[in-house]
Formats: structure tokens, sequence, C-alpha cells
């Protein structure tokens, strides 16, 4: 054979080569194409013998809607279907804002009282106060024994509309009108100096408003000199992550990177610190738990891979994927994970899972617990998690949430049997509520939070009184328990009658007196500050 004839036949064993080829490509992508459809017909095909054959007659579109969570079920367990409802109250959550009076009340007595005023709300404006009680809404009476949910259908209404509440206070009925607007939903419970030069801001949840709520409270600090501050994000499960990274933003320098997210559909996204941070040299403390999830990771992870701050607590929830809200018709919501998101050492911490098996997912805190995680670190996790180094050479590591460079144990202390039944029966609240209730013009009097801690502090018997009401509900008494737990619950209770006097900022003020996790963080912002 001629080389011409040679070269001829292997180009024909080429063509045909590639062909087979082109047709093996093209087979595979015919089948999985009619095994998609076979399966969507399959499911529509089903569905339509419901429609035609079943015994009675079945809404087909309730139907179809009951099968979206079972197909989301089979995911991560953070993809997730939210009914129009759920997804109304989440976006509200979330933009920080929703429309209505403003008021928190509680039905304890036959009356709806005002138990917190949210500051900025249309209520605030009208002069409603904490104590008030609300007789009648537009006319209609509230004396009757309506539920919390009719309570609040009655004082709903659209923005701009007026409600005209009929208001008894110290003996006096008043007429208020108010116009329902926009309440704002704070994302930051509470900032105040915890010491001397050191602030503290307990953030709740990232919202649209947090990065303006931040920057407000921490000019209030500044003024109150502070040199150190301790961000407080225990129980925070996270929320939108752009006010996480602009946070995070204020404490670094230009080019540090905050966080990147990738996807299969989803290309490389990076977070870059653009060097306009009002605080990059402010000494910081973060405090974290087994609650503080997702945006609060994120936020925690960057400032520990770039040993910005001393991480402090406990291991964290470890959830290290993206979600985005995909709307339905009817407003509903699909929650899709799309994405995941790495620290700036590249390190995932989402912890692990089974697909479609979210009650195992569910159970990993419990299961720390049990293990006793709670008081003391899990050493087996070090061995197992992988390895990543921080901007300094500091080993910190994946897979597991973010571990905290300082480890404190939930505090035990005066904590019994006692203690927690009265805590899971909510009477520590009633019976908090009922006395500020009582003695509201007396404690009304008092301008802190500490002058009404001493206050209590000295009528004694404070605490013995609520173990008499708690056994008139059920709780016996039990005086060894009562005396080993007597510290923990007046702490607890002097916050809550705290908190229906002065708002949210009353009860962290007097709970986190003793708090261990902040302590720690004292000790180590008073190092820095010092050197």
């Amino acid at each position: 054979m001629n080389k011409r004839n040679g070269a001829s036949a292997k180009w024909r064993f080429g063509i045909v080569a590639l062909i087979a080829f082109l047709l093996g490509i093209g087979l595979t992508l015919l089948l999985m194409s009619v095994k998609r459809n076979r399966a969507k017909n399959d499911l529509q095909r089903t569905i339509n013998i419901i429609k035609e054959n079943y015994v009675d007659k079945v809404d087909i579109d309730d139907l179809e809607e009951s099968l979206i969570p079972h197909l989301l079920n089979n995911l991560d367990p953070h993809s997730t279907y939210l009914t129009r409802e759920e997804s109304e109250i989440d976006m509200q959550r979330l933009d920080g804002a929703f429309y209505g009076v403003g008021i928190s009340f509680n039905t304890l007595i036959d009356t709806p009282v005002v138990v917190n005023v949210i500051m900025g709300g249309p209520a605030e404006r009208a002069g409603l106060q904490n104590g008030d009680r609300i007789m009648a809404a537009d006319g209609e009476s509230l004396l009757d024994e309506l539920s919390s949910e009719d309570i609040q259908k009655r004082l709903k209404g659209k923005r701009g509309s007026v409600v005209d509440l009929s208001i008894f206070r110290s003996g006096k009925s008043l007429n208020i009108p108010v116009t329902r607007d926009e309440v704002p939903i704070q994302s930051i419970d509470v900032s105040y100096m915890v010491a001397p030069e050191v602030g503290l801001i307990r953030i709740n949840g990232w919202s649209r408003s947090t990065y303006s709520e931040f920057i407000t409270c921490v000019a209030k600090l500044l003024k109150e000199n502070m040199k150190a501050l301790v961000i407080d994000l225990r129980d925070n499960a996270g929320g939108y992550l752009e006010p996480a990274i602009e946070v995070a933003n204020e404490f670094l320098a230009k080019g540090q990177m905050i966080v990147y997210n990738e996807g299969k559909a989803y290309p490389k996204e990076e977070y870059i610190a653009n060097g306009r941070g009002m605080f990059p040299n402010l000494p910081l403390t973060i405090l974290v738990n087994e609650l503080s999830a997702s945006s609060s990771e994120v936020f925690a992870a960057a400032m520990q891979d770039h040993d910005r701050a001393t991480i402090i607590g406990r291991r964290t929830f470890g959830k290290g994927l993206v979600q985005r809200p995909f709307f339905l018709p009817d407003s509903s919501q699909i929650r899709l994970t799309i994405a995941r998101y790495y620290t700036p050492s590249g390190r995932s911490i989402q912890k692990e899972y089974t697909m479609g098996d979210k009650d195992e997912y569910s159970r990993d805190l419990l299961d720390r617990m049990n293990a006793g995680e709670a008081y003391a670190v899990d050493s087996t996790l070090f061995s197992e998690a992988p390895q990543y180094t921080t901007d300094g050479g500091r080993v910190v590591y994946g897979g597991y949430g973010v571990m905290p460079d300082v480890f404190v144990a939930a505090d035990s202390t005066h904590s019994n049997s006692y203690y927690l039944r009265l805590i899971e029966s909510g009477l520590i609240s009633e019976f908090a509520f009922r006395y500020a209730d009582t003695n509201r013009k007396a404690l009304s009097s008092l301008h802190s939070p500490q002058e009404i801690a001493d206050y209590l502090r000295q009528k004694g018997t404070l605490i013995h009184s609520l173990a008499s009401y708690a056994a008139k509900h059920g709780i016996q008494q039990r005086t060894i328990l009562l005396q080993e737990a007597a510290p923990q619950l007046e702490r607890v209770l002097f916050a809550q009658i705290a908190q229906f006097i002065l708002g949210t900022e009353g009860f962290y003020c007097i709970y986190y007196k003793d708090d261990t996790t902040i302590a720690a963080a004292i000790e180590v912002l008073k190092k820095q500050i010092e050197v």
C-alpha cells in the first residue's frame, strides 16, 4: 500500500471514529432527555389519573403545590418551600420593616397590655406607652377572650390607614388615633458600655437595616469613650449576606477578601474590602455559639482568617450554603441552595449532611449537647477537620463550623432541674410581667437597669414570691434546689422585669451582668487596650 492510500485509510478511519463518537454523545443526550421526559410525563400522567379517577373531587392545584416541599426535601437541608404567609413574614424580617402599629403586647390579663413600643414606629409617634391597656380598636372591644392573632388582625391594616385606640392609662381613659405605617424591625438588640472603654453590640440577625444600625451604635459608643468592641453573634442564625459583608468591610484593609461564593450555575464571586472601613485598628472580639450560623459565620470567619478579631465562645452551627429565593405566582417561595461560600483562607465551614435527610441534620445540635460539647472542646474534630492557615500562620479548621480561638463553656452554675422547669414553663416571664405591671409607677421612676436591679434586690423575697406563684401553677417548690438556683433565677427575673419597663436594653444590661463569655472577651480586649 502506498503512502497516499495509507493516509486515505487513516483519514476515513478518523472520520468514522468521529462520527461514532458524535453518535454516542447524541445517543447519550437522547437517552437522558427521554429519561427526563419520561419522569416528567410519569408525574403528569399520575396527576391526570388522580384527576380523572380518584373517588372524591381533588383540587389539582393544591395537590401540585403539595408536591413542592417533597421535592425540596430530597435536596440539602437548607433548600425549602415557604407558603405565601411564611414568605411574607420572612421577607419582613429580612427587610427590617413591616407595616402596622408598632407595639408588642400580651394578654396575660383580661386586656391586651402594651409591653413594648417599637422605637421609630407609628405607636411611638402617637404617644403610646408601655403598660397601656388597649380597651378597643375602632370601637370594637378587645376585652373579650380574644387570641393574640385576633387582636393583631384588628390592629393591622393598610399603610396610611388610621386605627382609633381606646386606651386606659393610670386610671384615665384616652383615645389615641394611630396612623399605620412602616414599623422598623431592629436587628441590633442592645449597644452599651459593658466595661470601662469596652462597648458591646448584640446583633440578632442580618437584615437590610443592620449596617446602618451598626454604624449608629458604634458612633454612640465612641462618644462614650469606647476603645474596644465586643460583637455578640450568639444565637444569630443569619439572614442577608450583604450586611455581614458591609460590617466586615469596616474592620479590614483594602484588598483583603471577605468571602467568596461558587456554584454549578453561579461563577465564582469574590467580595473584597475596599479600604474605606472606619475601624481598621479598633480592638475587636466576636462572641459565637452553636446557634450562630450563615452570615454570622461569614463575618466571624473573615475576622478570624485575617487575624483581625478573637473569636470567643463555642463552635458555630456550620452552615456554608447560599440560598436564593425564587418566588412563585402566588407569592410563595422556593428557597434553593445555589452555591457554597468559602472563607478567605479557602475553607468551607459547612457541616456534613445527607441529601434528603433533614432529620439527621437537625439532630446534630442535640447530639453535640448530649456529647458534652457545650462544656468541653471535642478534640476529635481537630484530627478530622481539614486545616487552613490565617494571614498570621495560625491553623484554623473547616467542615465543622467556625471553631473559636477561645473556648468558653456554657454556664451551668446555679442551674438545676427546678430552674429548668421554671424556664420551660414560661412562668418566670408571666410573674415578671405581673410584677412589673402592678409596680409600674415605682419602677418607672427608676432610670437605668442597674437602679431597677438594686430596687428589686432590696425587696429580698422576690424569688420566694416567684416560687409560690409557680407552685400555684403546678411546679412544686423545692427549697434546696431553689436556694441553689437563686442567683440565676434572680438574674433572669430581674432582667425580664426591667425589659417590661425599659425595653430590650433593660433586659440585656442585667442578664449579661455575670456572663462568662463576655467576661472572657473583656479580658482579651483589656490586654489590647493596655498595649
